[in-house]
């Protein structure tokens, strides 16, 4: 940014800390391929990764284009799957057919559900099952309005399966399941954020090849669940649905309490801060914190890696809130 933006910006942000009383401060990134400079570190021995970005491409500043060059860069040997629908423009298609990109064109389903969760479904699982035609053993699973900028991810998200094992007697998940922070919940039970989710290929075909949530819901059904968040944890859609389904399917037995919800964080997944990615994700607004605040506890508060990791170290030593859930 030149001087005159950040004088504008400064004696803006000035501006609003005057009204708000409160401190403001900004982060900028670059919107181009081009001005990315940094690189990931060469190691000896990289794992076969794919990353699987699904979804609409999104064209304005070339979102999706701009997002698999920076990919191109910082995961230089990864496979890079875009799975999106057989109505894009065959010459936007093209631009990524050029850079070497796995394109998969799906068709919509006729239902879309809640947050349009049976897209996001059928998108993710043909980019899964393309990642394993191509021999990849992890796959970062992630969005075509998501980019993330920090470099040395790949080896930073294997680490962490390797560094914390999953819990033993679950025999068909074969490695710990990373999450980001970014919409996951503390207080909502088992509601894995599903926006980026990294793991063995086997654990997240197995969590992503799911059946299509074909449930209608009336307004009463919609009203009863958006009452507290043990009813909306109970109504079993988008997160908690593809979630609670890998966790029955490698056995786990679910006891729909906060106590339970914090093992399975424990002993099934991890989650990692969107900061460590420098995940960005322009839609809706653009606080770069947006569930964060300072004036009480509140049970929409965000599941950290700090967080995580004192359940996980020290989960027996809590006081469970379940009142949270009401």
């Amino acid at each position: 940014m030149g001087r005159r933006g950040e004088g504008l910006l400064r004696d803006l942000l000035e501006a609003v800390e005057d009204d708000e009383k409160a401190f403001v401060t900004y982060h900028s990134r670059p919107m181009n391929s081009s001005s990315v400079g940094n690189q990931s570190d060469e190691v000896k021995n990289q794992r076969r990764l794919a990353i699987v970005i699904q979804g609409p491409i999104i064209s304005k500043n070339d979102f999706t284009l701009e997002t698999v060059k920076i990919y191109k860069k910082h995961f230089s040997i990864a496979f890079i799957i875009l799975s999106t629908w057989s109505d894009e423009d065959v010459a936007v298609i093209g631009r990524f057919k050029e850079l070497d990109v796995s394109v998969i064109l799906n068709e919509k389903p006729a239902y879309a559900n809640a947050s349009n969760i049976n897209f996001q479904i059928v998108s993710t699982r043909s980019g899964i099952k393309k990642a394993q035609e191509l021999g990849a053993e992890y796959v970062l699973k992630t969005r075509t309005d998501q980019r993330m900028y920090a470099p040395n991810i790949a080896d930073y998200l294997y680490n962490i399966t390797e560094t914390f094992p999953v819990k033993s007697g679950y025999g068909r998940q074969r490695k710990r399941i990373v999450g980001v922070s970014l919409n996951t919940f503390k207080y909502r039970m088992y509601g894995l954020s599903d926006m980026l989710i990294y793991g063995h290929i086997d654990d997240i075909l197995l969590y992503w090849d799911v059946a299509l949530d074909e449930r209608r819901f009336s307004n009463e059904d919609i009203r009863k669940a958006s009452v507290s968040l043990r009813g909306f944890a109970l109504w079993r859609v988008c997160e908690v649905y593809l979630a609670t389904e890998f966790l029955q399917k490698v056995g786990r037995k679910l006891e729909w309490s906060l106590a339970d919800s914090w093992g399975v964080f424990r002993d099934h997944f991890c989650v990692v801060d969107k900061e460590q990615l420098d995940l960005f994700w322009p839609k809706y607004n653009r606080r770069e914190y947006r569930w964060l605040g300072y004036a009480e506890i509140a049970n929409s508060q965000e599941m950290t890696f700090r967080e995580w990791l004192n359940i996980y170290s020290n989960l027996g030593n809590k006081q469970i809130p379940e009142e949270m859930l009401e």
